[in-house]
């Protein structure tokens, strides 16, 4: 089964389970930077707030070492498994990233990456001019797939949408 599940600044979010029950959400996009989490705020972001929906070991994630993605409300509520701490694969020119879900944002906003992640697509990690807005940024959620970026294993996070 594939549908819609929105449309959020002209971005389709595209809900797919297949027959065993296998879910993912894939959209494509623009990428703006979100430095939220615990290491502080070294780019001066102006909406820097110090915690993530995720946390790895009690702690909020750290936006400048972990490539994570913000997802908004709708993907939660839309989808039957847990989508905090689910793996993803971030595709910008031919790049593709694995990155965690890692925050939920604002409802009528879709495309963004911690600097971690833009670094490794190539993309300027500065949230005052970075990232990029076309839309080119291809993000594609395995719901429910806990994902692993190199020795962090993370954990699936049942969350309510902020």
């Amino acid at each position: 089964m594939k549908r819609i599940i929105a449309t959020i600044q002209g971005a389709d979010i595209i809900h797919q389970i297949d027959y065993s029950g296998y879910e993912t959400v894939t959209f494509t996009a623009d990428m703006d930077i979100d430095c939220d989490g615990s290491g502080g705020n070294p780019f001066h972001d102006p909406y820097f707030q110090p915690d993530t929906r995720l946390h790895f070991n009690g702690k909020a994630l750290c936006a400048e070492t972990e490539p994570y993605m913000v997802v908004p409300p709708v993907i939660i509520k839309a989808t039957k498994g847990i989508v905090m701490g689910s793996m993803c694969e971030v595709t910008y020119k031919g790049r593709t990233v694995v990155a965690v879900v890692g925050d939920s944002g604002p409802t009528k906003k879709v495309g963004e990456g911690s600097p971690a992640l833009a670094s490794l697509l190539g993309l300027d990690p500065n949230p005052n001019h970075g990232g990029t807005d076309k839309f080119e940024v291809t993000y594609k959620i395995h719901v429910g797939v806990p994902a692993v970026i190199g020795c962090r294993h993370y954990k699936l996070q049942p969350s309510s949408a902020r």
